[in-house]
């Protein structure tokens, strides 16, 4: 047990204060999809956030790559294949093993309403395009698969912004990044503005999302390492904020509005926890019992909807309560505590062991790494 504790809750990651904000996220996605704050979308803010900290983190390793290529101690293929193969590796197996757990309790177990949605939906969900089914086919929400609509506008992005990118010279990045945002963000607008679920849902949306982050991630390699004696209280000041404007235009009937907002707080936001990192925000987000959340965050993402009701269903026949804010929150603490269980499971014994892989370079690439010192 020491050493499960270890592996998800004590060690830190390169980037500290990361994890414990995809905590944060991931916890406002549960009290959002199991009714607490449905009426605040903060799901649909926690999401916003995702996209911008996977282009923060994501952007800067394909701007290496680029480097490697300019460099001449790599090639644009090789790298593309790798940053291909890392993320199949994190994303795939994961995934595919809790879409083959929902096949198998729908001929065995589970019945009704949402074994239609499941069965109705499989080949968007299996070619990640759940998105677009969800948007523009469907025109509703998959139940609890709703949730995999993200991981699908993710994976198109990962497709996508290498094949375009990594042919650029490294130093038209940020300009044309800057563009690509805005072009992103002028189309959606004009495609689908006064469509909340077509603007929340649409590809072009979320692009832009993660190209924000993109770009602060690529601002943060820049500027390095920044100690300033207020920086906690900055990080702070700047998540009441994101919440704040968040809350007022989706309570005000302009959820749209908030979710073009968001992506540049929250990019901002994680450009100073990653500048700052001797800040007391970051101090705070390393809190073991934090971190270790966030560690298992992709889990606890792609598991939390399906344990939802089950945590429900439970509470009802423990309890005798079935409605209301008591239920509701004894519900998110069921669902909480079960999510944790299984995502544990899968990161100890599953995720980490895959991750390892993602350690070995192409042949190739290693050999040009290597004839280079």
């Amino acid at each position: 047990m020491h050493e499960i504790y270890q592996r998800v809750f004590g060690a830190a990651k390169a980037i500290k204060g990361l994890d414990g904000l995809r905590a944060i996220c991931v916890l406002f996605v549960l009290t959002d999809h199991a009714g607490l704050t449905k009426t605040q979308e903060t799901g649909t803010l926690a999401v916003w956030v995702f996209f911008a900290l996977s282009g923060f983190l994501i952007v800067p390793i394909l701007f290496k790559a680029r480097q490697r290529i300019e460099a001449g101690t790599s090639d644009g293929l090789t790298e593309i294949v790798l940053f291909m193969r890392n993320r199949a590796l994190r994303i795939f197996p994961i995934y595919y093993l809790t879409l083959a757990l929902i096949f198998m309790s729908t001929v065995t177990v589970v019945s009704g309403d949402n074994v239609d949605k499941f069965y109705g939906s499989i080949g968007w969900i299996l070619t990640y395009t759940t998105n677009i089914y969800i948007g523009f086919v469907r025109h509703d929400w998959l139940g609890p698969l709703s949730h995999l609509w993200t991981l699908s506008v993710e994976q198109q992005f990962y497709v996508f912004f290498p094949l375009l990118f990594i042919w650029l010279p490294s130093r038209f990045w940020r300009s044309a990044m800057l563009v690509s945002l805005l072009v992103l963000l002028v189309v959606s607008c004009w495609w689908v503005f006064d469509d909340v679920l077509k603007f929340r849902v649409n590809s072009l949306s979320g692009f832009y999302a993660i190209a924000v982050g993109g770009l602060f991630g690529l601002a943060a390699r820049r500027l390095g390492s920044i100690d300033f004696r207020f920086s906690g209280l900055l990080i702070a000041a700047l998540g009441v904020v994101l919440v704040l404007q968040h809350l007022y235009f989706v309570l005000n009937g302009h959820p749209n509005a908030a979710l073009i907002i968001a992506p540049l707080l929250a990019g901002f936001l994680i450009m100073l926890l990653a500048v700052c990192q001797n800040s007391t925000a970051t101090q705070f987000l390393e809190i073991p019992l934090i971190r270790g959340v966030g560690v298992v965050s992709y889990g606890f993402y792609l598991f939390h909807n399906l344990l939802l009701g089950p945590s429900g269903r439970l509470v009802a026949l423990v309890t005798g309560m079935r409605e209301g804010t008591a239920f509701q929150i004894v519900q998110i603490a069921t669902a909480f505590v079960l999510t944790m269980i299984v995502s544990i499971i899968s990161f100890i014994f599953f995720e980490e062991r895959l991750m390892q892989l993602k350690k070995r370079r192409a042949p190739s690439a290693a050999v040009a790494a290597g004839s280079n010192g």
